[in-house]
């Protein structure tokens, strides 16, 4: 089941047994409904009505969205490869990493 875009679809969805629903989170925010808050309540119904039904969360636009959709017990997404580079860029983790790997060459001193 695939272009879910209301709560009422993932309840047809998930009581009819489908394996995934894809709802597109970032095509329901533009068309003016809180893309997040539908995404959260299609879980909701999953979980109420004890389905099997996995909610593929689609049109994602930036990390940040996926950790706090994760944060609420979503935990399938489909996103686009700048999306994936996003979610590794931290430079606090590349510097320690840089640190790291200097002081490793070093045998391990510091300076």
């Amino acid at each position: 089941f695939t272009a879910c875009y209301n709560k009422k679809q993932a309840l047809i969805a998930a009581s009819s047994g489908v394996e995934y629903i894809a709802p597109y989170l970032g095509r329901i925010t533009d068309n003016g409904k809180d893309g997040h808050d539908e995404c959260r309540q299609m879980q909701n119904i999953v979980d109420g009505l004890g389905s099997g039904t996995r909610i593929l969360v689609a049109s994602l636009r930036d990390a940040d969205t996926i950790a706090k959709l994760a944060m609420e017990g979503l935990d399938t997404f489909t996103f686009n490869p700048d999306v994936a580079r996003e979610i590794f860029d931290e430079p606090l983790t590349d510097n320690a990493a840089e640190e790291f790997e200097e002081a490793a060459a070093r045998g391990g001193t510091s300076d």
